[in-house]
């Protein structure tokens, strides 16, 4: 990230697509412009004397969308407020710690929910700021993850209905001393047992129909419509027995499962990510100074609990 003013913004809309001024700003990583809109492009092609190539006028422009992935580390303020937005049922609890519970939901419980994004991007090199600003904002895909020596990362890929250039920028102003969540803070266990790890992952796919464009008059998408809900996971960690293998090659359906529970604290913060019902499915040994196993598999429905819950317990009280 170079010395500018970059700047991430954002607030729930009221109505789908309908902007609003962002008041909540988060810090992300990178060193390009993470969110960027595509042109779309309606064409015909019809025969007529004069040239082999497409007649100009024959095209008809139009915003298709924008769409980017803006990573972030997960700090212990800040973050509740995405939640609704990746697991759109959640729940609060508590103040001061405020406990956060996200789960699935119902495939209605993302219905009506969107949100405005405002990025600056600063003009090279007079550092001039210009502001784009992105409204119909859904989260269609995330993950989260941590390494060893890292800090405990979210990644959003964000998708948006309508772009402009002409709103002003918004004045920053971010959560009063929020901190990491870092891999020393990190305990994960499997099937109720601890599992020391040097890697996970966690990935969720909400199936979302982002490309609802219907014949009415234009050409904006309606609100995408969640599909199946999908969730895999990685886990990668010394080879130091074959209770993992043994998973992965059972043959019954509940020796294959196992929860996977991640937790993350960082004093009175903590962050909780729960796949009660972890199928392991592949297992991979690598040579790395001594064998590791790289262990891969989904998150399924058990039939009681969501196949994935996020509990974010912080001094933040908006989620």
């Amino acid at each position: 990230m170079g010395a500018m003013d970059y700047q991430l913004g954002f607030k729930d809309e009221s109505t789908f697509n309908t902007p609003v001024t962002v008041d909540r700003f988060a810090e992300y990583a990178g060193d390009q412009a993470p969110i960027m809109g595509i042109a779309g492009r309606t064409e015909g092609n019809p025969l007529r004397v004069g040239s082999r190539a497409r007649r100009a006028g024959r095209t008809i422009p139009y915003f298709h969308h924008a769409e980017g992935t803006v990573e972030m580390e997960l700090l212990t303020k800040g973050f509740g407020w995405w939640l609704k937005h990746m697991l759109p049922s959640v729940a609060t609890t508590g103040a001061g710690p405020y406990v956060h519970t996200a789960t699935e939901g119902g495939s209605s419980a993302s219905i009506g929910k969107s949100f405005t994004a405002q990025m600056n991007y600063p003009f090279n090199p007079a550092g001039t700021n210009q502001a784009v600003t992105f409204a119909g904002g859904k989260i269609p895909k995330w993950s989260l993850g941590c390494d060893v020596d890292g800090m405990l990362t979210v990644s959003l890929d964000l998708w948006f209905a309508s772009m402009t250039t002409a709103t002003a920028l918004a004045t920053a102003a971010y959560p009063s001393a929020p901190n990491n969540f870092a891999w020393s803070h990190g305990v994960v266990t499997v099937g109720g047992t601890a599992f020391d790890i040097t890697n996970l992952n966690v990935e969720v796919d909400q199936g979302m129909n982002v490309d609802r464009r219907q014949i009415r008059g234009n050409s904006a998408a309606k609100e995408p419509t969640p599909g199946a809900l999908g969730v895999t996971w990685g886990l990668t960690a010394d080879f130091d027995s074959l209770t993992q293998w043994n998973r992965v090659h059972s043959t019954s359906v509940s020796g294959m499962s196992a929860a996977i529970v991640s937790t993350f604290t960082n004093g009175a913060d903590i962050i909780v990510v729960n796949i009660p019902a972890g199928r392991f499915d592949k297992i991979a040994l690598k040579d790395d100074t001594g064998l590791s196993q790289e262990l891969t598999g989904v998150g399924e429905y058990d039939g009681t609990n969501s196949p994935i819950t996020v509990v974010y317990t912080s001094g933040d009280a908006i989620a």
